[in-house]
């Protein structure tokens, strides 16, 4: 299973003080005692990340070679994630942060190693109920003596729609900088409870997060759709006409909350999921 946001360009923010446990095996796993509160994900019987918590707050994702994932917060309000990077290695470290910018968006910036002084800017846009509706690349941008440098300004965007009552992702639209629509994204889900649902996540950064994953079916990455139900099955069609479907299939347990799920696209594995 590839690491949680392995592509991201990275950085040099830690979460201070928080205290992150091994997942080598199934020892290690600390239970939540809570459906929808998820402590690890398995792959055949063996846990490839697990969940940590700061008091009532989802703190990151911790992975067997050390690499980790943090979640961190300024005053209680989430802010940002910084990464590090496998024991073993030197580099790797990153770091994505949130601003709001005004009372309607939201910039994030993002950089790390290996990319040194240059980093990516995306801005957010909320419609009238929170939700996110627009995200826009910005561009490059290098840290230089004489300051900030814009690198490169690009413009691509994606529209998100959302049900207002579930607030969930129904489609996601894709358009280069010249407002040409690239491909369409469309969900479905089950009347289930989601694997995350006791997890709370703004929305400004979940409207981030399925944009820039919009590609991934690995379940690190797509889990933060089922935050009401479990995603099921995704339709994307590009400006061809070409379409393609990827699925996804659970087993409940006696509280109608995920324990295990496959998806067509990932020959015959089982990922668990326990609480």
């Amino acid at each position: 299973m590839n690491k949680l946001l392995s592509t991201l360009p990275s950085a040099l923010l830690l979460m201070a003080g928080l205290c992150l446990s091994s997942c080598s095996d199934n020892d290690d796993i600390k239970p939540t005692g809570i459906d929808g509160r998820p402590s690890a994900l398995l792959s055949n019987g063996q846990v490839t990340a697990s969940f940590v918590y700061s008091d009532n707050l989802f703190a990151g994702f911790q992975y067997p070679d050390g690499q980790a994932a943090h979640f961190n917060y300024e005053n209680g309000a989430f802010s940002g994630i910084s990464y590090t990077p496998p024991k073993d290695v030197a580099d790797g470290h990153a770091w994505v942060h949130f601003a709001k910018t005004s009372d309607k968006t939201y910039e994030v910036s993002r950089g790390g190693e290996p990319a040194g002084d240059f980093g990516y800017r995306e801005e957010i846009e909320l419609d009238a109920n929170e939700l996110p509706f627009k995200v826009t690349f910005a561009g490059i941008y290098q840290q230089t003596v004489d300051g900030e440098k814009l690198i490169t300004e690009d413009g691509r965007y994606t529209l998100l729609t959302f049900d207002p009552a579930t607030r969930q992702l129904l489609k996601q639209e894709v358009f280069d900088n010249e407002s040409n629509l690239l491909i369409k994204y469309t969900y479905e889900y089950d009347n289930a409870s989601g694997n995350i649902s006791h997890l709370e996540f703004p929305m400004y950064f979940l409207g981030w997060w399925y944009y820039r994953n919009a590609n991934s079916n690995d379940f690190e990455n797509i889990q933060f759709l089922n935050r009401r139900n479990n995603i099921t099955k995704i339709t994307s069609e590009n400006r061809e006409g070409n379409i393609s479907t990827v699925t996804y299939t659970y087993k409940y347990n006696e509280n109608n909350f995920p324990i295990s799920v496959s998806c067509d696209k990932w020959e015959g594995e089982e990922v668990g999921i326990r609480y």
